[in-house]
């Protein structure tokens, strides 16, 4: 591990100290799912920024942190990855921010996909695993399975336009495994 990295899933841990995954009768923090994006990115190659970037991907969507905050201390690309991969507007209701953010995946860079990647692919890894484990995963969700599943499958229609990777095959076998459940 790089100091880049562990300073960023340190920096991760605090900004979403509290923070819980959605999973049913048990407190997973929510930094598992910051370390699952990063180790993915790393699994598949990804430099350090961009692994960086992958831990605190939701540090200006979920903890309230600005992008000058993670360029001060991380670098200015390691923020703009960040900030590319940030939901537009949460007052918007979440049908447009879903809508939003796919048209932005579309015009983001591909280390900035490649997290939108990873960052699903753990997702998908937590429904399987919560389902296997813990309990019905989808109960967790406002929008329920059906909602959740039709917008997976729309990111997932873009990202098979993509050119080949391997993590788009991961994404593929995750996706596989989640429609399952």
């Amino acid at each position: 591990m790089t100091p880049l990295l562990k300073r960023a899933l340190d920096q991760a841990a605090v900004w979403h100290r509290g923070q819980k995954r959605k999973y049913p009768r048990v407190d997973v923090p929510y930094v598992s799912h910051l370390a699952g994006v990063a180790l993915i990115l790393a699994q598949h190659g990804f430099d350090e920024e961009v692994v960086a970037a992958g831990a605190l991907h939701d540090a200006i969507e979920d903890a309230g942190v600005t992008a000058a905050d993670i360029a001060a201390l991380f670098g200015p690309r390691v923020s703009e990855l960040v900030v590319a991969v940030t939901e537009p507007d949460k007052s918007r209701t979440w049908e447009d921010r879903k809508r939003g953010y796919l048209e932005q995946f579309c015009r983001n860079p591909w280390e900035a996909q490649a997290i939108t990647i990873a960052d699903k692919i753990d997702n998908f890894e937590s429904i399987v695993v919560c389902a296997t484990t813990h309990g019905d995963p989808w109960a967790m969700f406002k929008r329920g399975r059906d909602v959740q599943m039709a917008g997976f499958e729309n990111l997932r229609n873009r990202i098979l336009t993509l050119p080949p990777h391997s993590i788009i095959d991961a994404f593929e076998a995750a996706y596989r495994d989640v429609i399952q459940v």
